[in-house]
């Protein structure tokens, strides 16, 4: 074999091995992409720690309930999944990535606007919560735009360290990330009757620009 035949052939051969590193490399990343896909979608959709013992907690005792720093009621609406703690905090986005125990979680947390009054006495509270998949958070607010199933969850409460609220649903709304109820706090263009009002608020899937709201009217409070 002449030289230049025995260079071309080491040549192939490098070339050979780089493009397996190459392929190896892809697929290693692909195989790490994935298996964090999986972690991130189990992890999402899964509910903070301690949840589900404080729901019981709040049902079997509400008197003797342990309100941690930073939550200011506990907000559940018959026959749905919306069953939380809601938490305030100095600014809108402490809580956009953190569970009510202030620790990392993809879910956030239901948290009242930090201009509101922690007792709900403004004329309208404005609550927000991320639609998570799973059924977690807010994502049964976007189950209210069917008629029928608005007519058929109606009710909900709201426990406070004061005392308990009865809720009523009035509407379900799609509006402007730029209407007046977040610039303003105001329930403007929604046609209320007087009244303490609490909006429930929750990002649209199907434009970024619009947000899914649940009104409800405090029965306690005129």
């Amino acid at each position: 074999m002449d030289y230049a035949n025995q260079k071309y052939l080491m040549t192939c051969r490098g070339v050979g091995s780089v493009l397996e590193l190459i392929c190896f490399t892809v697929l290693l990343a692909l195989s790490l992409l994935a298996a964090y896909a999986l972690y991130d979608g189990a992890t999402t959709n899964r509910e903070a720690e301690g949840i589900v013992e404080m729901r019981q907690q709040i049902v079997d005792n509400a008197a003797e309930f342990q309100w941690r720093e930073g939550m200011v009621a506990w907000l559940s609406l018959d026959d749905t999944h919306i069953d939380y703690p809601v938490m305030q905090a100095q600014d809108n986005k402490w809580y956009l990535s953190r569970d009510y125990s202030g620790r990392p979680a993809p879910t956030g947390s239901i948290f009242l606007d930090y201009r509101n009054s922690a007792d709900f006495s403004d004329g309208l509270s404005l609550i927000y919560g991320h639609r998570m998949s799973g059924d977690l958070m807010f994502s049964d607010i976007a189950k209210f735009a069917n008629a029928d199933y608005l007519a058929k969850h109606r009710t909900g409460h709201l426990k406070t360290r004061s005392g308990e609220f009865a809720l009523e649903v009035v509407d379900y709304l799609v509006v402007s990330v730029k209407d007046k109820l977040y610039s303003e706090l105001s329930g403007e263009g929604f046609d209320l009757e007087p009244g303490k009002y609490i909006v429930l608020s929750t990002c649209d899937r199907q434009d970024r620009g619009k947000r899914d709201v649940l009104i409800l009217r405090n029965k306690n409070m005129t």
